[in-house]
């Protein structure tokens, strides 16, 4: 334990650990950073099933939401941050980031904030519901996250997007990656099998992939395709998947729990995404070293840790040409795709968790 951290007392904010990608990183930062010898709490927002767990020296305060649900959750938020002691106050994303503010009115905390997705998407994107909204016109478009005493992005993209005084306080931070759950790179011959995962939303773009594997699948008929995941888009991805004749070689299992074991002997890893901070699956790829293609999209993370022939396989976005010649290039040359995953392993020591998770604390 470093003794350097014992002074820090913090506390997460989440709108919930239910299996999004922020709330993945939320949760691995909080046990990190206890681990560490910092005094941590988290506070979950919603009442919803959780995916990630907790470590035992975290503090949880389950909000409980009364009668009118967002005062009552403001309010029991409030309670929470005065409870905790904490010295600062870590929330994620727009909306969770507004309730913090709000709950914290007086209580003189310091605050550390991030920008964890494209801050360029337009206002009435379908993947946003009106509270959220809500959120991102009062944290991104009015820049409000300038109350922060510090901003965290995950790529320059990102972080060039806001006013002079935000950059100005900002700090580059990538995802972590829990490599004391991820498994080892697998050794023996990889599984016929691609592997995708996934809210299924429209900036996932899953389509293409779909599209891209018919045709390789004309060539490659020993493969098979399982899209992890769930969301709004499931059904017409399914749809889309028979109507290309491919339904027989495509599974959907919904959301993985065994998405490590699942990935690590996969043939290959894809991401078509038109929208990603840093995937959190595309990482854990890499770090098990799955031959990895993912697209180039904002805000700039892919491009960040894929580079194309020495450890993945970065493509332009809505390419499907590109898609097809990827993981053709990766299924009939063994070599390269051997290549490539041992190259792409190194991003084990590059992101660790315990690396990651100091960089927060000095910051705290």
């Amino acid at each position: 334990m470093d003794n350097n951290y014992t002074e820090k007392k913090i506390i997460f904010v989440t709108g919930a650990i239910s299996g999004g990608g922020a709330e993945k990183v939320i949760t691995i930062l909080a046990n990190g950073c206890a681990e560490l010898g910092a005094d941590v709490s988290l506070a979950i927002l919603r009442e919803r099933h959780e995916s990630y767990a907790i470590s035992d020296k975290v503090k949880v305060y389950r909000i409980k939401s009364g009668k009118f649900k967002l005062l009552s959750r403001i309010s029991n938020l409030r309670r929470a941050i005065k409870d905790s002691v904490a010295d600062t106050v870590i929330p994620f994303l727009p909306l969770i980031s507004l309730y913090t503010i709000i709950a914290g009115i007086g209580l003189r905390k310091k605050y550390v904030m991030s920008e964890r997705g494209d801050p360029r998407i337009s206002i009435f994107a379908k993947n946003f519901s009106g509270k959220d909204r809500v959120g991102v016109l009062f944290m991104r478009r009015l820049q409000l996250y300038r109350i922060a005493e510090h901003m965290v992005f995950q790529t320059t993209d990102a972080r060039d997007y806001y006013c002079k005084s935000i950059r100005k306080k900002s700090v580059l931070i990538p995802n972590p990656l829990d490599c004391g759950r991820l498994p080892e790179r697998f050794e023996g011959e990889r599984e016929k099998r691609i592997i995708a995962a996934g809210r299924f939303s429209e900036e996932k773009n899953f389509p293409l992939l779909l599209s891209g594997f018919a045709r390789f699948r004309k060539v490659f008929p020993e493969y098979t395709l399982t899209l992890c995941g769930d969301g709004p888009e499931g059904d017409n991805l399914k749809k889309l998947a028979s109507d290309l004749g491919i339904a027989d070689s495509v599974e959907f299992p919904g959301f993985c729990d065994d998405i490590h074991a699942r990935m690590n002997r996969a043939a290959m890893y894809i991401s078509t995404s038109n929208h990603e901070g840093i995937s959190n699956s595309m990482l854990e790829a890499l770090g098990m070293g799955v031959p990895t293609i993912v697209t180039d999209c904002p805000v700039g993370g892919s491009k960040m840790f894929v580079h194309t022939d020495e450890n993945g396989i970065l493509i332009p976005m809505n390419d499907e040409d590109s898609l097809v010649e990827g993981m053709t290039k990766i299924a009939s040359d063994l070599g390269y795709a051997e290549k490539i995953s041992k190259e792409a392993v190194k991003i084990r020591d590059e992101i660790s968790s315990e690396s990651i998770c100091r960089r927060w604390l000095e910051l705290a």
